[in-house]
């Protein structure tokens, strides 16, 4: 199974180049850079990629546009906590100064240098997977235990960090309230399990 990524970048020709490069590792989704961040990333999350690789700089051929790849990546992670994101640049220096994490800055000679660029790329999308996929697990279990008895205080503060840790790597503008936080945890928990099961909807989709 392929996994599918954006790939961001108001170079149709840089596109094309991308594509054929990772045409045997990836599913590319192009992604024209709209005026509007919001739009742009509105677009990413409709696509259900499971990684971001974004030029630096949008201006270079789009005038209009007064954003760059590290700002739609900032952008996108207050959306998506922890999701694999990568960009590629000719200014590596203009890239680092600007961007809050220089792990996810690369320069674009990489891509001839071999496919050590793309292994990252697919290492950091399982390395996410996991990641959720073992919190959500946990989530589950003391879902489970918390119906055959009530949790301690240790196991309700995990559960209500799972929670939050999921939501926000999920969608963190929209997050499930920690309602174990109180002590209505008996009248709660089937609104809790309901937002689970939503939840493990979602995954099973974006895994689709």
């Amino acid at each position: 199974m392929k996994y599918k990524v954006a790939y961001i970048d108001e170079d149709q020709s840089d596109t094309r180049r991308f594509q054929r490069f990772s045409y045997n590792h990836f599913d590319v989704i192009p992604i024209i850079p709209k005026n509007d961040i919001e739009a742009t990333c509105n677009e990413i999350l409709e696509s259900h990629v499971d990684a971001i690789i974004s030029d630096f700089d949008f201006a270079e051929q789009l005038s209009t546009i007064h954003y760059d790849g590290t700002n739609l990546v900032s952008h996108f992670l207050k959306k998506r906590e922890g999701f694999p994101v990568f960009i590629l640049t000719s200014y590596e220096d203009d890239a680092i100064s600007k961007g809050e994490d220089v792990n996810i800055i690369y320069e674009k000679k990489e891509l001839d240098e071999g496919e050590n660029f793309l292994e990252r790329v697919k290492a950091q999308i399982e390395k996410y997977k996991h990641k959720i996929e073992k919190e959500e697990k946990r989530l589950l279990e003391l879902i489970a235990e918390s119906k055959k008895r009530k949790l301690d205080a240790i196991e309700k503060e995990e559960l209500s960090d799972l929670d939050s840790k999921i939501e926000k790597a999920l969608d963190k503008e929209s997050r499930i309230s920690n309602i174990l936080r109180d002590d209505q945890q008996a009248s709660d928990l089937s609104e809790l399990l309901k937002k689970v099961d939503d939840l493990t909807k979602t995954l099973e989709k974006k895994d689709d």
